[in-house]
């Protein structure tokens, strides 16, 4: 599975893209608004730091996920493992516990 499946995957079964994506948008906007106001940045730049923060995130986990798969790398192996080590429920806690600082 690349990361661009994995991306899909986890949007398309649970909320843990969405919702991390909404924390990284708080934190770029809170960082933002302490910036000097011509310093600023404009709406577009501040989505672009957070698709950058989110595909960051999305290839820590397939880096990870790939080390214990070990070397598989077809979808349904990749879905198989997700689901019985309930991955996306770890995950989901995990971006709900996530603080930025």
């Amino acid at each position: 599975m690349n990361t661009a499946e994995l991306e899909q995957y986890l949007d398309e079964n649970s909320d843990v893209i969405k919702q991390f994506r909404a924390k990284c948008l708080e934190f770029q906007q809170e960082k933002n608004h302490g910036r000097q106001f011509a310093k600023r940045w404009n709406d577009a730049k501040v989505n672009r730091a957070v698709d950058k923060m989110v595909a960051q995130f999305v290839g820590s986990i397939r880096d990870n996920l790939s080390h214990a798969i070990k070397g598989k790398n077809d979808y349904k192996s990749w879905q198989l493992f997700i689901d019985e080590n309930e991955v996306i429920e770890g995950l989901e806690e995990s971006v709900m516990n996530l603080e930025f600082e």
